[in-house]
C-alpha cells in the first residue's frame, strides 16, 4: 500500500456539498415536498422510470441479495490486501467499500429513526404529516445505494465523473413514482457526500501528485 504520507484525502468540497444538500433538505421539507407529490399522484408514471430503476440494481446484483455489492467491495478488498503485487491498491478499494457500506448502514439507522412515509403512503392516510414511526423513507436508500458507488468512483478517477448521472436518474425515478418526497433525495446526496468525505480523511484514497 502507498504509505498514508504521500496519499491526499478526498476532497473538502464533498463537505461543502454535504452542508449545502443538507440546508435545502429541510427547505423541500416545507415548501415543496407535499405540492410535488400530490402533483405526481395526479398522473400515471411511466413504467421507464421503474424500468430503468429496476436494470441499475440487476447491475449490481442488489435483487440477488441487498448487500451483493456490498459483499463484493469487501472481497475485493480483502483480495487486494492479500495479493501483495494488488497491496498498493488497498487503499482504493477500502475507500470505496467504506463509503458505499457506511453510506448504507447510517441510511437504515436514519429509516428507523425517523419513520417517515412515502409520499403514495402519505397521501393514502389523508395528507396530514410527513413523518411518522411506521415508514421508512428517509432518507432515500437508492439514492445511497447508488451514490455510495459512484461518488467514490468519481473522485478517485475524475474521468468517471458522468457516473454521477445514476444516482440522478435514480433519485429522480423514484420521485416520479411517489416512492420519495424530494427531501428524501436530498437528504440521501447529503449524507453520501459527508461519508465520502469522512471515510477520505481516514483512508486518504488519492495519490498525491509528485
Amino acid at each position: 500500500m502507498i504509505p498514508r504520507s504521500e496519499r491526499r484525502p478526498a476532497p473538502s468540497t464533498l463537505l461543502a456539498a454535504a452542508a449545502a444538500f443538507a440546508a435545502l433538505t429541510p427547505l423541500a421539507i416545507l415548501a415543496i415536498d407535499r405540492p410535488i407529490a400530490r402533483l405526481i399522484a395526479a398522473y400515471e408514471p411511466s413504467p421507464l422510470w421503474a424500468r430503468g430503476v429496476a436494470i441499475l440494481e440487476w447491475a449490481i446484483g442488489y435483487p440477488l441479495h441487498p448487500l451483493t455489492l456490498s459483499f463484493a467491495l469487501v472481497a475485493a478488498t480483502l483480495a487486494m490486501m492479500a495479493v501483495p503485487r494488488w497491496r498498493t491498491h488497498a487503499h482504493v478499494a477500502i475507500f470505496l467499500a467504506g463509503t458505499h457500506m457506511f453510506s448504507r448502514f447510517l441510511t437504515g439507522q436514519l429509516k428507523d429513526l425517523t419513520g417517515r412515509l412515502r409520499p403514495s403512503e402519505w397521501i393514502a392516510r389523508g395528507g396530514d404529516d410527513t413523518f411518522f414511526r411506521d415508514g421508512a423513507a428517509f432518507p432515500s436508500g437508492h439514492v445511497t445505494l447508488f451514490a455510495g458507488l459512484a461518488l467514490p468512483i468519481a473522485i478517485l478517477w475524475p474521468r468517471a465523473r458522468p457516473v454521477l448521472a445514476i444516482p440522478v436518474f435514480a433519485a429522480a425515478a423514484r420521485i416520479a413514482v411517489n416512492a420519495h418526497f424530494v427531501s428524501d433525495t436530498l437528504a440521501g446526496a447529503a449524507l453520501v457526500a459527508l461519508v465520502a468525505w469522512a471515510v477520505g480523511v481516514g483512508v486518504r484514497p488519492l495519490t498525491a501528485p509528485r
